[in-house]
């Protein structure tokens, strides 16, 4: 510490102000290690696990019947707090693999590359920006992979997938947050080419760029890998080959008594104690293989091991080699698509890629989880390949994106082949919630909700006969049953009865949980006597002098620049829809063979409650637009989406063709803190008539219950 901080710090004591978080490195430094990144901002990993702020997750829908022990999960909200959430289930049991074993497998995570590059679309539109850039954009990432390592299963690996300009400050994140015994490989990712602009204008100051990196990490030494064998299969003997186990040569160290056989003469070609193993793996083969060849055995369970069994025409022994069209796949992965040109999403990626990166790390069963889901392609691959998957974003058109997604999959990797119905999932909100839900929901839901929200400990205790539910930083919390007690509020004179009865009991603070419209007073707090009684209002954001950090909301792209923009929020909001006015309508231009039609906003309000205070908003606030041509009653299919910068550039309407309408279209107005306004629209309100009974477009969808 220098003399300068060290005056700061006692002139701060002395005003009985608290010390800045910020300071923390320099009176509490980190163990020293032989080098490290540093730079302004970087927190102690301590830190960043105990100060990030763990938020309930709110059931949206689930689609399809109840699992029996696990339903995959799409999670809307900032994903350092999902994370921490997750964290906490993790502890509890409630994050498993199929094996039992807690903690996820495998993460893949493809972040914001902070390049401040713009990409182009397929109609040359500017698809995101990375606006993150510097020590914020790499401090941004160590808060998330410190809470990954945390999730990660003793036996788990990640990927991080990175272009060249901030992959050599991530590698030193991921030496000195997993260790650098812990990495595995950097795989070479071979892409398109960048243009080099440089080339139409002057001279070429550097080489044109075509490729990406993927850095992979395990949790500790015992990692689950399963080799990866690339091209394909000998096609007329699928099981690869089998040789026999005698050399020529003569050692009687290698001569021993092996499945009713001992060499006279030769030796056998491993040593006893290996050639006994790979005997044993045969046996536990035939009897856990259900029918599948060796190379689908591999594949299926991660079993890489020696085999040994007698040969059908002698009983002598033979061991198996891998077929011989094929190799171990190396660190550069040539073959194999990066992203997926087909679709309007520039930086998608292709679903051979991941795979590939799951098969390598996991097994039927294994958890998966991809932080910054996007598209989903992690989680449309891990479906497909039999995994468990948790896929995490805080945007809006990613969650319905995937959610389209996960309804419409197909068996093969590039979604070709038969429609695939995918296992269970539920979509949660984490951070945004809608309190009409939460207020129906059981007492004791209501109860476990409620103390999760503001980060209470569940501990039942009873202070004078006063039944409590749960301590907040070592203090009372008393969570209010308003299913019990319909219709009665809590006034300040109640908080006197309260204080008379318990008042010396309790110490210096006290919580009071309860619905808004509960309490008779308007104040955050009452104090009498020396104890201060708060109110902790729902739906309210959590008063600010109880959390370290100020609140922030989730922010919603207003153009396709900001879809992939990092959000990084603080603690939690309830929804409150946007107020909008609309009309629809056609276009009837002369001459014109297909009808345009038109949804215009005539008028848009949002509202929020950010950091304790209402605020109020015009069409600036207006994010987006998401649209199901032909809506089924039950699914929301997103057929197209338009921008703030787009609907104001056309006069506030969104234009599409007419033939592509349903009978019903459902209209989903967006605002820039994750609000929605749903609005059904019959087709009669555009003008238009069916001339013949509509075809309903296949949607192919489960059951479920919301």
């Amino acid at each position: 510490m220098n003399d300068e901080l060290r005056q700061r710090v006692i002139l701060a004591l002395q005003r009985g102000e608290d010390l800045p978080s910020d300071w923390a490195r320099e009176l509490f430094p980190p163990e020293k290690r032989e080098y490290e990144l540093v730079y302004h901002g970087k927190k102690r990993e301590e830190d960043i696990i105990a100060g990030t702020m763990a938020v309930p997750l709110q059931t949206e829908r689930t689609f399809g019947k109840n699992g029996i022990d696990w339903h995959n999960m799409l999670i809307f909200g900032d994903n350092l707090q999902a994370m921490k959430t997750l964290l906490e289930q993790k502890r509890m049991g409630k994050l498993c693999n199929a094996d039992g074993t807690p903690g996820i497998r495998l993460v893949y995570i493809d972040p914001p590359f902070a390049t401040r590059q713009e990409f182009r679309g397929s109609q040359d539109q500017k698809a995101y920006q990375d606006k993150l850039a510097g020590a914020a954009f790499v401090e941004f990432i160590r808060e998330r992979l410190v809470l990954l390592r945390e999730l990660l299963a003793s036996d788990g690996s990640i990927f991080v997938h990175m272009d060249q300009r901030k992959i050599h400050y991530i590698k030193v994140l991921l030496d000195e947050i997993f260790g650098e015994q812990n990495f595995r490989n950097e795989i070479v990712l071979p892409g398109r080419a960048s243009k080099n602009l440089q080339q139409q204008f002057e001279t070429v100051s550097r080489l044109n760029i075509r490729h990406d990196t993927l850095l992979w990490y395990s949790k500790s030494a015992n990692t689950r890998f399963s080799p990866l064998w690339i091209e394909k299969h000998n096609a007329g003997n699928p099981e690869g080959h089998w040789h026999h186990f005698w050399s020529t040569a003569d050692r009687p160290t290698m001569r021993y008594p092996l499945l009713g056989h001992t060499p006279e003469t030769g030796q056998w070609t491993w040593k006893m104690d290996r050639a006994e193993t790979a005997v044993a793996n045969y046996k536990r083969f035939r009897r856990e293989s259900g029918g599948r060849t060796l190379v689908e055995y591999w594949q299926d369970t991660g079993c890489c091991l020696d085999f040994i069994r007698p040969d059908p025409a002698d009983g002598k022994p033979q061991y198996w080699r891998a077929p011989a069209e094929e190799r171990l796949a190396d660190t550069v992965w040539a073959g194999v698509p990066v992203y997926d040109n087909q679709t309007k999403y520039p930086t998608e990626k292709n679903e051979a890629l991941l795979k590939q990166s799951i098969s390598l790390a996991s097994v039927v069963g294994d958890l998966v989880l991809d932080a910054f889901a996007g598209s989903g392609t992690t989680c449309a691959v891990a479906e497909k390949l039999g995994r468990r998957w948790v896929g995490i974003d805080c945007g809006k058109l990613a969650i319905y994106t995937i959610q389209k997604r996960m309804l419409n999959l197909k068996t093969d990797i590039g979604n070709k082949g038969k429609a695939l119905k995918p296992q269970p999932f539920t979509l949660y909100n984490a951070g945004l919630y809608d309190f009409s839900k939460l207020k129906q929901l059981p007492w004791l839901d209501w109860r476990f909700f409620c103390l999760q929200l503001f980060g209470c400990k569940e501990e039942p205790h009873t202070i004078g006969g006063l039944q409590l539910d749960g301590k907040l930083k070592g203090a009372s919390v008393l969570v209010f049953n308003h299913h019990e007690k319909p219709g009665v509020g809590i006034d300040e004179e109640t908080v006197r009865s309260i204080h008379a009865a318990i008042g010396k009991k309790i110490g210096r603070k006290f919580y009071i949980i309860a619905p808004r419209g509960v309490f008779g007073f308007q104040q955050d707090y009452i104090d009498l006597d020396g104890v201060r009684y708060y109110a902790m209002r729902v739906p309210y954001s959590i008063i600010n002098e109880l959390h370290q950090r100020e609140f922030t909301a989730l922010k919603q792209p207003d153009d396709e620049m900001a879809v992939n923009d990092t959000v990084d929020s603080v603690g939690f909001d309830f929804i409150q829809p946007p107020k909008v006015k609309w009309t629809p309508g056609v276009n009837a231009r002369k001459g014109q063979l297909i009808k345009e039609a038109f949804l215009k906003i005539d008028k848009f309000e949002s509202r929020a409650r950010l950091r304790g205070e209402d605020t109020h908003g015009g069409i600036e606030t207006f994010s987006m637009l998401m649209l199901d041509f032909d809506y089924n009653g039950d699914v929301f299919d997103l057929d197209a989406v338009f921008y703030n910068h787009q609907m104001e550039a056309a006069g506030w309407e969104a234009r599409f063709s007419a033939e592509s309408l349903g009978n019903n279209v459902m209209a989903v107005f967006i605002d820039i803190h994750g609000n929605e306004a749903r609005e059904l629209i019959p087709l009669a309100q555009f003008g238009l008539q069916p001339s013949k009974p509509v075809a309903k477009k296949t949607k192919a969808k489960l059951s479920h219950a919301t």
